[in-house]
């Protein structure tokens, strides 16, 4: 199957690229896992990296869509590189993680209005 060998570069490019840092991209039986480094303190906090690891594949899937349906916004917001956004997030707020993500999605939303997804603030 020709989608294998793509699945299979993809995942080494994600490994290698991930080792070059303090947090790291491991595979178990559920599929992508990130964690922080050894030397990082926040490696003891799971909560921390658990938020970060949510965070970081919403916001893939956030950028997907705005590449999918040609939403075209530009910018970090919208990278689909998961540790870029895994590494944000271990150092910034919980408050700014909700709102970054609240961002996207009413810019995606916009977007699928002007698609014409039902928006109740049209006349």
């Amino acid at each position: 199957m020709r989608l294998l060998p793509i699945g299979l570069a993809i995942t080494g490019v994600l490994l290698g690229a991930a080792a070059a840092g303090s947090q790291t991209l491991r595979m178990d039986d559920r599929g992508f896992s990130f964690r922080f480094g050894g030397t990082d303190r926040r490696g003891d906090v799971e909560g921390k990296r658990a938020s970060c690891e949510v965070y970081a594949r919403i916001a893939q899937v956030q950028a997907d869509a705005n590449d999918k349906f040609r939403c075209g916004y530009r910018g970090p917001r919208w990278s689909s590189d998961l540790r870029g956004h895994f590494q944000w997030c271990r150092w910034t707020t919980r408050r700014a993680l909700m709102d970054e993500q609240r961002g996207r999605a009413d810019q995606l939303q916009d977007c699928f209005n002007r698609l014409g997804d039902f928006d109740d603030r049209r006349p």
